[in-house]
C-alpha cells in the first residue's frame, strides 16, 4: 500500500488519466444511445457501454498509477540528490538509464551536480594552500619577534633579523594582492579598458623599475624594441602587471649575474613581449603545470600566484602566454590583438605593483 500513495504529481497524472478515459466514455455513450437513436430500445448497448468504461477506467487507473509511480519517483530522485548537493554533498548521481522521460534532466543535473563538484574541490584546494602561504611567514615573523623580546642579540644579528622580517613583510603584502586581484577575477570584479597601447613603451617603463633590484642581484637586464613601435590592444595597466610578473619571475628564479631580455615586436597581425632568461631551463613535466595557481616548480621562493593572474589577464585582453624552454633557455611570450588605432603616446600609469 505504501507504494500506491502518491503525493500531488501522483494525484494528478492518475486523476487526468482516469478523467480522459471516462470523458471519451461518457462522448461515446451519448452519441450511440442519444444522437444515434441507441435510446429506443437496445438496453443491452447502454449495459455494454458502461460496462467497457468501467473496464477502459479501471485500466486506465491501473497505468496511471504505474506511471505516476515511476515519474513520482523519478522526481523524488532528483529532490533527493538536490538536497544533498544543497548540503555540501556533491557525490551522489542520478542513473539517467532510470530517469525515463526525465533523463535529459537527469544528465543536466549530474553536469551540474560535476562542475559543482570541481568548484568545490578548487574552493577548497586555494583556502588550504592560501592558508600555508600565510602561515609561514606569519610564523617567521613571530619567532622573530619573540628572540628580539627575549634575546639581547648584537647589532649585526638584530640588523640581520630585521632585514629577514622586512623580506616577509613583504611576501605578506605580496601574497595579500595577489590573493585580492584572484578573488576579483574570480569575481568578475576587474573591469578591462582596453585601448591601444604601445609594448614597447611599457617593456622600457617596466624595465626600468627592476634596473636597482637587477643590479643587486649582479643580473643583466636588457631591452630590444623595433623601430616601430609594437602597437597591441589592451588595458595598460594590466600589461604592466604582466610585464613585471615576468620580469619578478624572471630574476626570481634564474642564478645571479645571468641575463633577462625583455623584447618586443610585431608579428602576423599580433604584438607580442618576450621575456626571456638564460636559467637552468624548466622541465616539459613543470611547463604544463607552470599556470597553475599555488604551484612552484623550486624553492626559490614566490607563491605560485604570479604566472596565474598573468595568465588570466592576458586572456580578459584576448591574449595569451606561452611558455617555451629548453636547457639554459626559458621564454615566455605575451601575445595581445592588434590595435584598431594609433597608441595612445602617454597612457595612464597606475601605481606600481609589485609583481609575484
Amino acid at each position: 500500500m505504501r507504494r500506491l500513495r502518491l503525493n500531488n504529481l501522483g494525484s494528478r497524472i492518475t486523476v487526468v488519466a482516469v478523467g480522459i478515459c471516462l470523458g471519451t466514455v461518457l462522448v461515446i455513450y451519448l452519441y450511440a444511445v442519444t444522437i444515434a437513436g441507441g435510446a429506443s430500445g437496445l438496453s443491452s448497448v447502454k449495459l455494454e457501454i458502461v460496462i467497457g468504461g468501467l473496464i477502459a477506467a479501471a485500466i486506465a487507473t491501473i497505468l496511471g498509477l504505474y506511471y505516476a509511480q515511476m515519474t513520482v519517483s523519478n522526481v523524488r530522485q532528483l529532490q533527493e540528490a538536490a538536497r544533498k548537493v544543497a548540503d555540501g554533498n556533491f557525490e551522489t548521481t542520478i542513473p539517467v538509464a532510470s530517469a525515463g522521460q526525465l533523463a535529459p534532466l537527469a544528465r543536466t543535473f549530474n553536469e551540474m551536480q560535476r562542475r559543482l563538484a570541481e568548484l568545490d574541490s578548487a574552493r577548497k584546494q586555494f583556502i588550504a594552500n592560501a592558508s600555508h602561504e600565510l602561515r609561514t611567514p606569519i610564523f617567521s615573523l613571530g619567532g622573530f619577534v619573540e628572540l628580539l623580546e627575549e634575546e639581547d642579540p648584537s647589532p649585526a644579528e638584530r640588523a640581520e633579523f630585521v632585514r629577514t622580517m622586512r623580506q616577509q613583510i613583504e611576501r605578506l603584502t605580496k601574497l595579500t594582492a595577489d590573493l585580492l586581484d584572484l578573488s576579483q577575477l574570480d569575481a568578475g570584479a576587474i573591469v578591462m579598458h582596453a585601448r591601444s597601447v604601445d609594448l614597447s613603451a611599457l617593456a622600457r617603463e617596466v624595465t626600468r623599475e627592476f634596473g636597482a633590484r637587477a643590479e643587486l642581484r649582479g643580473s643583466r637586464l636588457e631591452l630590444r624594441t623595433p623601430e616601430q613601435p609594437a602597437i597591441a590592444r589592451g588595458d595598460p595597466d594590466r600589461v604592466r602587471q604582466i610585464i613585471r610578473i615576468l620580469l619578478d619571475n624572471a630574476l626570481t628564479h634564474t642564478p645571479e649575474g645571468t641575463k633577462v631580455t625583455v623584447t618586443t615586436y610585431s608579428a602576423n597581425r599580433r604584438a607580442e613581449l618576450i621575456v626571456s632568461d638564460e636559467g637552468s631551463g624548466i622541465p616539459q613535466r613543470v611547463q604544463s603545470r607552470i599556470f597553475e595557481r599555488f604551484y612552484t616548480a623550486d624553492t626559490a621562493g614566490g607563491s605560485g600566484l604570479g604566472l596565474a593572474i598573468a595568465r588570466e589577464l592576458a586572456q580578459r585582453m584576448d591574449g595569451r602566454i606561452t611558455i617555451s624552454s629548453s636547457r639554459r633557455f626559458t621564454a615566455f611570450t605575451l601575445d595581445l590583438p592588434p590595435a584598431r588605432e594609433a597608441a595612445d603616446p602617454h597612457p595612464t600609469r597606475a601605481p606600481a605593483r609589485n609583481a609575484a
